[in-house]
């Protein structure tokens, strides 16, 4: 995958029908100072995907009754973090995170109760669909940390090569612009929230398509799931661009959603739309993770397959175990069934630590502990905590991604335990 930067903006404002024509783009930026906040991050211990320290982003008001602000899950973090908002000219109060979706870049937040929003009026929210190719828009964020600062440009296409969909569009989307919505200059209404943008590349930015992220908040507001399920598939990659997803593997258990190598999703029953790529599939699918069917081409013949699903892994369930420097948690590697990998992972080694001076690096695959299978933190922590009461090292065995004529090596390192310590929620959720 081609480097990109991730990136954070803001929104604009809820306006009633423009003339067609009039270019009110100012009067929607205005707008947007009423509901747009910065998001101020910091986060000491990273899982995988995140990075430790501190970063400024945006947000906007999507539930004002409830003081919930949408933004991007590379904002607040996928890890435990301290997460705190501002609107407008009002100093920053702590927030809590309400929502962090497992797939899409998408996390919504609580602003505290002190701070009042309910006088906000909500912005509109284009939830129907994606804007064309050429479609005016405008971002609204803190780019290089220049607060409540509009740029505008058009919506240059959509995309799925990145795994996920995206809009993209040559509206300037810089650092401190993530989590920010991208405005129609035509609707007023939010089309996307301003995610990233490609490293060196001129006027190439990105952002979630806002009608995918609608699914999410409805859901929520009605006190229901939305995780996206966890359909335990792997996909061909649609290098010719011909808008299909194509299976290559499935690992579904009985009773789950049983699809075959070459099988070709093209509908969610009871869904309106044909499905191009993943991220429209966990659309369609999301608040139906009990039985459900897909309509799918299995060797050029139209069937239906039909089963239940489980949801994603729930990000801010996840737990870790940190000893060392270094943290242990759940494998997060997307094909690690395709490898056989069962159990923990390094997530975050701290630079001048006793883990990283016993060379255990990010992404190691964690085998046993004292020739023994460690298969979830709690057992980690009490075998951890066993060596460190008795003052003895513990052997750790290591699985890495390798190079040259091996896809893997195996290491074992020697560890001295210190500052044990558990990340995330301290038991286990039902």
């Amino acid at each position: 995958m081609p480097a990109y930067r991730f990136l954070l903006p803001p929104l604009f404002a809820a306006a009633a029908p423009l003339a067609v024509g009039a270019d009110l783009s100012e009067e929607i930026f205005k707008g947007a100072l009423r509901y747009t906040v910065q998001v101020r991050t910091t986060l000491p211990v990273p899982f995988h995907g995140d990075r430790k320290g501190s970063g400024l982003g945006a947000g906007f008001v999507v539930d004002a009754g409830r003081g919930w602000i949408m933004t991007n899950a590379h904002v607040v973090g996928r890890s435990p973090s301290r997460v705190e908002v501002a609107l407008y000219a009002q100093e920053y109060s702590e927030a809590t995170k309400v929502y962090v979706d497992p797939f899409l870049d998408l996390a919504i937040i609580r602003v505290a109760e002190r701070v009042d929003t309910r006088g906000i009026a909500e912005p509109r929210l284009e939830c129907d669909g994606v804007p064309p190719v050429g479609h005016p828009v405008g971002a609204f964020g803190h780019p290089w940390r220049l607060p409540f600062t509009g740029t505008r440009g058009i919506i240059s296409g959509v995309t799925a090569r990145y795994r996920t969909e995206l809009l993209q569009t040559d509206a300037p989307i810089n650092q401190g612009n993530s989590g920010g919505p991208l405005i129609s200059l035509e609707s007023g209404r939010i089309v996307g929230i301003n995610t990233a943008g490609i490293r060196g590349a001129q006027n190439t930015n990105f952002a979630v398509a806002i009608k995918y992220a609608c699914r999410v908040l409805q859901l929520l507001q009605e006190d229901k799931d939305p995780s996206p399920p966890d359909l335990k598939l792997v996909y061909f990659r649609d290098i010719d661009n011909r808008k299909e997803l194509r299976v290559a593997r499935s690992y579904a258990g009985d009773g789950m959603l049983k699809l075959l190598p070459g099988d070709v999703i093209r509908q969610v029953v009871g869904e309106a739309g044909t499905i191009e790529n993943e991220t429209q599939l966990l659309h369609a699918l999301r608040g139906r993770l009990a039985n459900s069917s897909l309509k799918v081409m299995r060797q050029d013949r139209e069937t239906v397959v039909s089963g239940t699903k489980a949801p994603m892994r729930r990000v801010l369930e996840t737990r870790g175990v940190y000893a060392s420097g270094v943290l242990f948690g759940p494998i997060t590697i997307r094909d690690a069934l395709e490898i056989g990998a069962r159990g923990l992972m390094v997530h975050h080694v701290e630079p001048g630590s006793i883990g990283e001076a016993q060379e255990i690096e990010k992404s190691d695959l964690l085998e046993a502990v004292d020739g023994a299978p460690v298969l979830d933190v709690d057992e980690l922590h009490a075998r951890l905590d066993d060596a460190r009461g008795r003052q003895r090292r513990v052997m750790l065995t290591f699985k890495k991604i390798a190079s040259g004529d091996a896809m893997f090596s195996y290491t074992q390192r020697n560890l001295l335990v210190r500052d044990l310590r558990m990340i995330g929620p301290q038991s286990a959720g039902p």
